[in-house]
């Protein structure tokens, strides 16, 4: 018995010297539930519709060897307040309670999934077209090419 007694003092002598890093799993609420349109509009420059259109739109779902990923929703909406504000990726982090490496990762896979969609939104007119408009325009103004 006293064997077992030297055991634990022992143990928690060297917890106490060296202390084990507890995992943390942080509270991923949903901010659309618990913020009005209005403040989400204020802070990502969207509508709660619009982003969750973007969500579903862009699918930004990631496979890691991880057991927590960052859930889509909130890697939409750390890359949508960094572009909207344009602060540091600690600003951003802080607010959404999640790492400066994980935002850079959120910004990246964003941008490179919206260009991905950018011709299904994003219309140029024919140069052309455009040009002999504007040469009409000049003629109609100054009454010579």
């Amino acid at each position: 018995m006293a064997d077992i007694e030297r055991r634990l003092r022992r143990a928690r002598y060297l917890n106490e010297l060296f202390p084990m890093d507890r995992r943390v799993f942080r509270d991923r609420t949903n901010p659309l539930e618990t913020l009005s349109p209005m403040e989400i509009r204020e802070r990502d420059r969207f509508f709660p519709e619009t982003i969750l259109f973007l969500v579903n739109m862009l699918n930004l779902e990631r496979a890691t060897e991880r057991s927590c990923p960052l859930p889509p929703l909130i890697s939409t909406l750390a890359a949508l307040h960094f572009l909207a504000t344009g602060t540091h990726h600690i600003v951003t982090a802080g607010l959404h309670g999640i790492s400066r490496s994980s935002v850079s990762r959120a910004v990246k896979q964003f941008t490179d999934s919206v260009c991905l969609h950018l011709n299904d939104f994003v219309f140029f007119p024919n140069i052309e077209n455009v040009q002999r408009t504007v040469q009409k325009q000049f003629y109609n103004i100054a009454g010579a090419y």
